[in-house]
């Protein structure tokens, strides 16, 4: 489900999925990402990377990372009252992304609920795994986040 129109916690059920892509890595998207925040020389220079266990070039697990919140927030960020990240429980890198690959995501609910302690909000846990343009997975994160409770109409 690629959604634009507004989300309240009424749509963040169990098993419901929400999905979005495609994002291009480019060579470049690489090296620019690693220059600024993940200086390795396997993300930086192609004819390195020959040497390392990678065997060329890859982007960074957090360039994967940065780039999978951005189709998050596309496939399910359009929420009434907005949402907070509470905590990241778990994060997988099963395999690396390469220059030219076109990354999409999806995300399942998993558990969503009121707060007892802050009625307020609505606690929604989530697995999101990231797939690279062959469907092989590059990256699963399991999340929690705080939305709005108030705008559910059950």
């Amino acid at each position: 489900m690629t959604n634009k129109s507004k989300l309240s916690f009424k749509d963040f059920k169990e098993g419901q999925i929400f999905s979005f892509g495609k994002i291009k890595i480019s060579y470049s998207d690489i090296i620019d990402y690693a220059q600024k925040f993940d200086p390795q020389f396997f993300h930086l220079d192609k004819n390195l990377a020959k040497e390392s266990i990678f065997g060329e070039l890859v982007a960074s697990g957090w360039h994967t990372a940065s780039v999978s919140m951005r189709l998050f927030v596309e496939a399910c960020g359009n929420i009434d009252g907005g949402m907070i990240g509470k905590e990241v429980k778990s994060i997988k890198w099963p395999r690396p992304v390469y220059p030219d690959d076109v990354l999409s995501i999806k995300c399942r609910v998993k558990e969503s609920k009121i707060c007892k302690s802050k009625p307020e909000l609505a606690l929604v846990k989530m697995t999101n795994t990231t797939y690279n343009q062959k469907g092989e997975i590059v990256m699963t994160a399991d999340i929690v986040m705080f939305i709005s409770s108030k705008y559910s109409y059950f």
